[in-house]
């Protein structure tokens, strides 16, 4: 008998006409881990309700087929019986925290005492989950005063502790740091081992083909393949479902390169390192010559008051290849100190000038970057230091005070919006600097035409996904049409298409003169997108430089939590140098 077996499942919410789910079926074997892709609307997350209970016992609407769980049929059975086998980590970790417990180990132990598990076994639980996930460090902290990356791991322990037979995670890695992430997957990974089966949605083509054993894709709420990592990421028509192979898998479909026994392409670097290196080289027409991984000796390893300027002095040039103007706004941080709790230090004496280039700060979860961009905004006020914008001491300035100047977007939508009209949210901000109603209105559907939302413009934001929700609170601050964009997070939980669409706006504020400043945990994203590094290590800035220089760096990105991007480091297995960091050049020495 499956673990899981899903026949002919059907199902569209209350009010709307649409299937969600379209006659799904498939089959789980115990101990397997299936990565679940497709685009933002696929129906991955319905889904995922589905094969927790959520959906129907919660979540209304017209169900139809059948979703069985180690034989028992889901619909038949109350969620008290469901939850004793299945646990589910939402998409927003800021949804799942109970907000009953006041530390994050009691919120851990919630679940379990809900249960009446004994009290020596619990401990043993929570203390084994802690160690996990990294965040035994956290114990006594209140779980909503945790980063957004800290918060998700806080809810994927809650949910291990309580040792279920299925586990089902939607997208638990999209607020991690790299490290981080990784450790997710591994843990997820010995959970395996122990028999726990794995249901995991997520956008990292290149985990989901390094750690599951088949990949469901789905599209428009259809089954469109179910099969190995490498037979799907080998379909010819694979973007037309809004999903990108692995780097590896393109350049090996650009070489030709297949498994003669399968007629697959590969999927990670093991399969195809010889192979590849030596297409490289009769493509390149000359030998790849290995090289020592660079210091990046050019880069700020320390405190610079003059970053921005530094980091044009070591060759950041204009990617876009086209005239862009410069930034009208000039943002100078000096000597920023900031502390939660007195004594404790959040932020140690930041000094930086932001102009010109667009910036991409990095960093573990918790390093500090969400304080350090809260107070540029005025959220928040130093507890000592200042803030110049173009030569003005803002630090004691409020968020509104500078509202017409500097907009932010958070990292959890669910922070920022509070319309209960898409197009009343975006353009509330608009008609607060100032905007006349009609220049407001016109500004508010130019935003959500860029992020691709505009036909959702009289629906209720809380009837979007959350990829959708940050989408519409990046236009929100589009229409405002601020000097300076600071954006957290903004390719949380998005698709191909989504990171597509944040890159070209992005693009498109910095020819128009825009400061843009971004907090990100995709280091290829941050490579291919920004002129600027900074890197951020438990309050302080340890690297500030261009990207090339900043992620030659591989030691003091370790020293902080980091890892190079992906694309740098097949180049480094294929003996390439590390002037190969963004997957443009790196194709095109294939020829």
């Amino acid at each position: 008998m499956s673990m899981i077996e899903v026949k002919g499942l059907k199902y569209k919410y209350p009010d709307t006409e649409k299937l969600v789910l379209d006659n799904v079926s498939f089959t789980i074997e115990k101990g397997e881990f299936i990565g679940l892709i497709g685009r933002n609307t696929a129906g991955k997350s319905t889904l995922c309700f589905a094969l927790s209970g959520l959906v129907p016992h919660f979540f209304k609407g017209a169900y139809g087929g059948k979703v069985m769980l180690d034989g028992m049929e889901v619909k038949q059975h109350g969620m008290p019986d469901i939850v004793s086998k299945v646990g589910l980590v939402f998409e927003n970790p800021f949804s799942q925290i109970s907000g009953a417990k006041f530390n994050v180990f009691d919120e851990i132990a919630f679940g379990l005492e809900n249960i009446g598990l004994e009290r020596k076994e619990m401990i043993d639980r929570i203390e084994e989950s802690l160690t996990l996930l990294n965040i035994s460090d956290l114990r006594e902290k209140n779980p909503f005063e945790l980063s957004g990356g800290q918060m998700q791991r806080v809810a994927i322990a809650s949910v291990i502790v309580m040792k279920p037979e299925v586990i089902i995670l939607d997208e638990p890695t999209s607020q991690l740091d790299p490290q981080s992430s990784e450790e997710v997957f591994k843990v997820v990974e010995n959970l395996t081992r122990e028999g726990i089966t794995i249901i995991m949605a997520e956008h990292k083509m290149e985990k989901v083909a390094q750690y599951a054993d088949k990949v469901l894709l789905l599209d428009d709420g259809k089954r469109i393949a179910y099969d190995s990592p490498a037979a799907i990421f080998s379909l010819e028509d694979l973007f037309n479902y809004g999903v990108t192979p692995p780097v590896i898998t393109r350049m090996a479909k650009k070489l030709g390169i297949k498994n003669p026994e399968t007629g697959h392409y590969p999927v990670t670097i093991e399969e195809v390192q010889g192979e590849l290196a030596k297409e490289m080289e009769k493509h390149a027409g000359q030998k790849a010559i290995i090289k020592e991984n660079r210091s990046g000796s050019n880069v700020c390893q320390t405190q610079s008051r003059s970053g921005a300027e530094e980091s044009r002095s070591i060759g950041v040039q204009n990617r876009s290849g086209t005239d862009e103007k410069r930034s009208k706004s000039e943002l100078k941080v000096m000597d920023l100190h900031y502390s939660y709790i007195e004594d404790i230090e959040v932020l140690k004496g930041i000094d930086l000038t932001f102009k010109d280039l667009s910036t991409g700060i990095i960093g573990q979860n918790g390093a500090g970057k969400t304080t350090f961009v809260k107070l540029l905004k005025g959220l928040l006020n130093p507890t000592k230091g200042k803030i110049l914008l173009d030569g003005k001491n803002i630090t004691e300035s409020t968020a509104a005070g500078i509202a017409k100047q500097i907009g932010m977007v958070f990292q959890n939508p669910n922070d920022q919006i509070f319309k209960n009209k898409v197009i009343e949210e975006v353009k509330f901000g608009a008609l607060n600097v100032g905007q006349r109603e009609g220049d407001a209105e016109a500004n508010a559907i130019n935003a959500l035409q860029k992020v691709g939302l505009d036909e959702y413009k009289e629906k209720n934001p809380y009837d979007l996904n959350l990829s959708e929700r940050k989408m519409i609170s990046i236009a929100s601050i589009l229409s405002m049409n601020t000097d300076v964009l600071i954006f957290d997070e903004p390719t949380m939980g998005q698709d191909y298409a989504g990171k597509e669409k944040i890159k070209h706006i992005i693009e498109e504020l910095r020819r128009a003169g825009k400061l843009v400043i971004c907090i990100l945990h995709d280091m290829d994203f941050a490579a291919e997108v920004f002129e600027r590094i900074v890197v951020f290590n438990q309050g302080q800035v340890l690297l500030d430089g261009d990207p090339r220089n900043v992620f030659s760096n591989e030691p003091v990105l370790k020293h902080a939590g980091l890892e190079q991007p992906y694309v740098m480091r097949i180049a480094k297995r294929l003996g390439l140098d590390d002037s190969y960091f963004v997957e443009e050049k790196l194709m095109g020495r294939l020829g």
